[in-house]
């Protein structure tokens, strides 16, 4: 393994125009996860494909394949296992950088051309390097290694930017989900990004009726009424908590990364088919607006949101990937959202990006 195992990029706090809010102070994955010793022929040297992640981390490198076949709940462990304050890439923490992006007039491109050498659909003569390891899997998986495209595929438009967040592989996100039937979301129980107060983490011990994380300092009940849920996939309804425990209602947790989350009574559904292009953002509801939650959409568009895509299905709890991949084209981009995927769902354009709480 190199030096290079865990670049990682400074998203700043700055106050959002719309949002109310002060958001930022995290650092994000410059690249999409690999393995540790991934090669350009090789991207699952470590772990085999829908594997248990064991202790095995997932790695901000760039110049190899990126880390696929890999479900939510393995992709929550593969980042966990970086060490403390390391955790999936949250549902906010991918809109404040969303976000900052299209601010600041660098929403990124990248690779969602489905063509060889892997390019831009819109920006043609764009071009990354073409993953070996994928064409290796089908000659028609025309994915690139992780940030070998230009500056303009990262989200700051330079060099030292997040790269990669439109196309290229589909990146599972912590702490937005669609409930069944109602299309009610599950978010975050908190926007806190500071590792002590945030609502996500892993496991010191678990034991009956009780969760704990010793590196927390939570306000007294804050969670209570929310739910918690563990690495398995399970969910558990908190009574109460202190500074560095959770006490369920019932159950015992499985040891390793949870996400502490709580439902919010509306249908971020309503009066949208899946597979419309992002018109405007929910950035006026309380509860919705830090998420880049879609609020209207149609055939066409918004190019406030890069006429990205918003897909969804209630027929079952349903995990958050952002961004699209190699083949999504014009569907693809920062604000392109899917919650039409089973959490245990795994597939070679899906894959995942680890955040860092300080």
């Amino acid at each position: 393994m190199g030096t290079s195992l865990a670049e990682m990029v400074w998203i700043p706090k700055y106050a959002h125009p719309t949002w109310g809010l002060t958001v930022g102070g995290f650092w994000m994955d410059k690249y999409q996860c690999s393995q540790p010793n991934a090669t350009g022929d090789d991207d699952n040297p470590d772990v085999a494909d829908n594997t248990d992640p064991g202790t095995v981390p997932g790695i901000s490198q760039a110049g190899v394949p990126p880390w696929t076949m890999i479900t939510l709940y393995q992709a929550m462990k593969a980042c966990t296992n970086r060490g403390v304050g390391f955790h999936l890439c949250t549902a906010h923490e991918w809109a404040v950088a969303a976000e900052w992006s299209r601010l600041n007039g660098t929403m990124p491109h990248g690779n969602n051309g489905n063509v060889n050498p892997p390019s831009d659909v819109t920006y043609t003569s764009e071009k990354g390097v073409i993953d070996r390891a994928a064409i290796a899997r089908d000659a028609a998986y025309y994915r690139a290694y992780c940030g070998s495209g230009p500056n303009a595929w990262a989200h700051n438009h330079r060099a030292d930017g997040v790269w990669d967040l439109n196309g290229n592989v589909w990146e599972w996100n912590l702490g937005l989900m669609l409930q069944q039937t109602t299309g009610y979301p599950w978010i975050l129980g908190s926007l806190n990004v500071d590792h002590a107060r945030a609502p996500y983490g892993a496991t010191t011990a678990v034991g009956s009726g009780s969760l704990t994380d010793g590196s927390k300092s939570w306000t007294t009940d804050e969670f209570a009424g929310m739910s918690v849920m563990d690495s398995a996939g399970s969910f558990f309804t908190i009574n109460s908590n202190t500074g560095t425990v959770l006490t369920l209602a019932s159950g015992t947790p499985a040891s390793g990364p949870y996400v502490i989350m709580r439902s919010v009574s509306t249908d971020i559904t309503s009066g949208m088919s899946s597979g419309n292009r992002i018109l405007t953002l929910r950035d006026a509801d309380a509860d919705l607006k830090a998420f880049a939650v879609p609020l209207t959409s149609d055939g066409s568009g918004s190019a406030t949101y890069g006429n990205d895509v918003y897909w969804f299905d209630k027929a079952a709890l349903r995990g958050a990937l952002r961004g699209g991949a190699w083949g999504s084209g014009t569907d693809a981009g920062v604000f392109a959202l899917a919650l039409g995927n089973d959490p245990p769902a795994y597939h070679v354009v899906i894959g995942c990006r680890c955040c860092k709480s300080v």
